[in-house]
């Protein structure tokens, strides 16, 4: 069974659009068969995406560090259930970001910070061949155009070079394959 972790945002953004593919992704996860690895949180649009999955599916893990476990934790069981409760605790962000390369796809949701990080560890690990994991980056109304953009600078500027991007780049969740889903 294909492994597919979604990065995305604790917040829930001003744009209904970002909202309503974040739900989409979740509906289209479940219907296709995937384990559903998530970064523990059942707020903003890892929630979203969180709760339309479970309505179909309860085939997800968590990978929650020990800072944020004693708030989402109970939150995310009571969701799932106790008996659907399947949870990775690690020590820190950097043991969870090494999760994240055991994983067969990562997809990215427009997000903050911490999704730009999940984002670039991926693309560096993937760079290094440390993994082949398929990694999804999408741009909703052109939420990640900015930082594509700053890409695209440090190849012009020489400081990159022009196969650093190691990340499909998709404007819609509609556009995400998962007819080539893995079986075990």
């Amino acid at each position: 069974m294909e492994k597919v972790m979604v990065c995305a945002s604790m917040n829930i953004p001003k744009n209904k659009n970002i909202i309503k593919q974040a739900r989409e992704l979740g509906y289209m996860l479940a219907d296709s068969g995937v384990e559903y690895v998530q970064g523990g949180s059942a707020q903003g649009l890892m929630g979203e995406t969180l709760k339309a999955f479970l309505t179909k599916s309860k085939n997800v893990k968590f990978i929650i560090p020990n800072a944020y476990y004693d708030y989402d934790a109970p939150e995310l069981e009571k969701l799932v259930g106790k008996e659907n409760f399947h949870v990775k605790r690690v020590e820190g962000e950097a043991d969870r970001l090494k999760l994240l390369r055991k994983c067969d796809r990562i997809i990215v949701l427009p997000g903050g910070l911490g999704t730009l990080e999940e984002l670039l560890y991926c693309n560096e690990t993937a760079r290094a061949k440390e993994h082949c994991n398929k990694i999804d980056l999408i741009n909703i109304d052109g939420y990640y155009d900015g930082f594509l953009k700053q890409v695209k600078t440090n190849i012009k500027e020489g400081l990159s070079k022009p196969n650093v991007i190691k990340f499909n780049v998709i404007n819609d969740v509609n556009e995400l394959d998962f007819n080539n889903v893995k079986e075990v």
